[in-house]
């Protein structure tokens, strides 16, 4: 035996395994140093020790120790054929085999029988081997090959694996199903791919997949178009990353397939909507604006055809939103929409700017008529009666602007802006007609718009003041108060009627504090004339009142603050309204007339007879005062048929208890006329508008009883 184990001991240190021999009539076994050591066995004496094989099957795991049973009785019953096993042993210096702790080894065993002459196994021998790191890497390795089983198999996206030099590529069974197909249904080759590629893509994926292969691109990852099964557009996002050799070259590629299909769905309907107006799925201004910009382009080059803008803007379609609701006037521009969109010839771009305006591009003209017959086509498919599912028909009718394109434009928003000017300019011209732009309609627009702001400068630079007209009494002459007229005082300009700028305060909505300022300023002015000229029946004042600042701004409010702030008799305060203003909305108006009556502040109906069926409402009106229109009192000397009309107002106002007041009293004759018809009257007969020290000259000189011209 001594010589066996020299000789195992020297074959021992020749190799990295351990040797065993076991003695089946002594039932002894030898285990050599290194197989002692894979076991955790103290080393001893390799010539004397004899050991027991239950010192290693005791260490063998409880899973394994029945195939190591089985090799070893199948050579004891003379099956001589060498064995190889691979068990696990727990080392005999670590923990209990109980405990999770235990170090578990791998060894592979293998042996032999060795027979006597008669055929019987007296002994088996073999050897051991530690292969506990080969069966860890080879764990490792399955349990990342399961991580990617079940990755490509719970995936969305589909995976390949090209093997660019044998041209072979696997497509996961994902790949396959979100195109439609079954796995055998597509092949191995990368045709099988591109043969799917909307052909307008091709040529971009191999392009992408060509500049990773090459080095030019750290990564694969590019957006295009397939075809399913059923013929269906798909979009794909496909991402790869090369695998290269030691020269760099790209010897496999892998990667992964993302449907993006939805996403780029959404994205389109986001660049669609950007573009497009919600309600009526026309183009908006930013494309109309796109489309006019690529006309101009075209138009830069030799013998390219003119080409027009128009704007279409729904005449008093607020009113519509008003009595039948938004949803009605919604219904309403969708059918204005439609009929527009199928009168426009084919290439033309209409596009809804706002709520009740519309715009076409009408491209490649013969000459400005077509402009004109596209937009009459326009204003008649508008004006075809719609019925309304509320019952009855609405009839609308536009105010449309167009500009050419010769006038000369290099920006497409210039052209848009011209032509809104016109359409501006057709609608104060009394709506539902059309214009067309010239250069003057531009001057013009830029000397509102510097009015507009001077304007603005001058209500915050107190450039504003007031001039006031004596209104007399008609029997004596005498001052009895004033009509507070707004006055201009432009640092260029010099004074600036009020005909040039209160419409446009009026339009800009500056008539409201400018209003409010008129208002105060003249009940200061009138109770430093009342201190200082007294008379029996306190002088009153006059202030008109716009439809803006009656509506809009708290008047109510405003008069009575300033009653509690300037000692007057609130009588003396006379605020002078429109006719056309109270017929409006005459419930409103005589609520908010009646609160301020409620305040002993007298009401004026400025220049009546020229409003609309008044007569029907005065008499339900808190009204103190009629202020008999000018255009009435100057037919008295002309002799026109229009002078009855005092007579019968000044009637009226008699019937009705009201001061009657004739505004634009120029002549004697005119004077002498109304006295006995109205109470007070106004005009260059007896004074201009003047500022207030001109003013305070003739209160002084009419308390020194030089009167003013007294009627003849």
């Amino acid at each position: 035996m001594n010589t066996n184990i020299d000789r195992y001991l020297l074959a021992e240190k020749a190799g990295s395994e351990g040797v065993w021999d076991w003695d089946l009539r002594s039932d002894t076994l030898y285990l050599s140093p290194r197989f002692k050591d894979f076991l955790g066995l103290p080393p001893g004496d390799p010539s004397r020790e004899t050991n027991r094989p239950n010192d290693w099957l005791s260490l063998v795991h409880p899973e394994d120790i029945d195939w190591l049973h089985a090799s070893f009785e199948a050579q004891m019953v003379g099956l001589s054929v060498p064995f190889q096993i691979e068990h696990r042993v727990r080392r005999a210096d670590s923990v209990s085999a109980a405990s999770d702790k235990a170090q578990w080894r791998w060894l592979v065993c293998r042996g032999m029988a060795v027979m006597d002459d008669l055929g019987y196994p007296i002994r088996l021998v073999g050897s051991v081997a530690d292969i506990t790191d080969r069966k860890l890497a080879e764990q490792r390795l399955r349990q990342s090959e399961e991580r990617y089983a079940l990755a490509a198999a719970g995936a969305a996206d589909g995976l390949w694996d090209w093997h660019i030099d044998s041209g072979e590529v696997y497509y996961s069974p994902r790949w396959k199903a979100m195109l439609g197909y079954g796995d055998a249904e597509i092949g191995d080759t990368v045709d099988e791919w591109f043969q799917h590629v909307l052909p307008g893509d091709l040529d971009g994926l191999r392009s992408a997949i060509d500049l990773h292969l090459t080095g030019e691109r750290p990564h694969l990852q590019h957006e295009f178009r397939i075809r399913d099964k059923a013929g269906a557009e798909l979009w794909m996002l496909v991402r790869g990353l090369a695998v290269r050799d030691d020269r760099g070259c790209a010897v496999r590629m892998a990667g992964s397939m993302t449907d993006i299909t939805a996403r780029k769905k959404a994205e389109q309907q986001i660049l669609f909507d950007a573009v497009h107006d919600a309600m009526t799925g026309l183009p908006n201004r930013t494309l109309l604006l796109d489309r006019i910009g690529q006309a101009l382009d075209r138009n830069r080059r030799v013998g390219a055809r003119p080409f027009a803008a128009i704007i279409i803007d729904l005449d008093r379609f607020k009113a519509i939103n008003d009595a039948l609701g938004t949803s009605a006037g919604d219904r309403v521009l969708r059918i204005v929409a439609q009929r527009l969109d199928i009168s426009r010839r084919v290439g033309d771009t209409l596009a809804r700017l706002s709520a009740d305006e519309f715009a076409v591009l009408v491209d490649e003209l013969d000459d400005a008529g077509d402009a004109l017959e596209a937009a009459e086509r326009m204003a008649r498919a508008i004006s075809r009666p719609i019925t309304l599912e509320e019952g009855g028909d609405l009839v609308l009718t536009a105010s449309i602007g167009v500009a050419l394109s010769q006038t000369g434009y290099d920006r497409a928003e210039d052209m848009l802006r011209d032509a809104s000017l016109s359409m501006y300019r057709a609608k104060s011209g009394g709506r539902a007609r059309i214009d067309v732009f010239d250069a003057n309609l531009r001057r013009q627009a830029m000397a509102a718009m510097r009015m507009e702001a001077d304007l603005r400068a001058a209500l915050e630079q107190g450039q504003l003041c007031l001039h006031y007209q004596p209104i007399v009494l008609l029997e004596t002459g005498a001052i009895a108060g004033f009509e507070a007229l707004m006055r201009w005082n432009h640092p260029d300009r010099g004074l600036v009627p009020p005909a040039e700028f209160i419409p446009l305060a009026e339009e800009t909505g500056l008539i409201a504090p400018m209003g409010r300022w008129a208002l105060g300023e003249a009940v200061r002015q009138l109770a430093l004339w009342q201190a200082r000229f007294p008379r029996p029946a306190p002088l009153f004042m006059s202030v008109n009142v716009s439809t803006r600042q009656f509506r809009d701004d708290d008047l109510v409010g405003a008069v009575r603050d300033l009653l509690d702030a300037v000692p007057i008799p609130p009588s003396s305060l006379k605020l002078e309204l429109t006719e056309s203003l109270l017929m409006q909305d005459p419930d409103e108006c005589r609520m908010l007339m009646q609160s301020i009556r409620d305040m002993d502040v007298r009401l004026s109906i400025d220049d009546f007879g020229t409003g609309y069926s008044s007569l029907a409402y005065l008499h339900k009106l808190p009204v103190d005062v009629l202020k008999i229109d000018r255009s009435f009192v100057r037919a008295v000397s002309t002799g026109e048929g229009n002078a009855a009309i005092v007579q019968v107002i000044a009637g009226l106002a008699t019937i009705l208890r009201l001061d009657a007041v004739a505004e634009g009293v120029e002549t004697a004759d005119e004077a002498v006329y109304l006295r006995g018809l109205c109470k007070y009257a106004q005009g260059y007969h007896f004074a201009r508008p003047a500022p207030p020290d001109a003013v305070e000259r003739l209160l002084a000189a009419e308390d020194a009883h030089i009167a003013l011209p007294a009627p003849a």
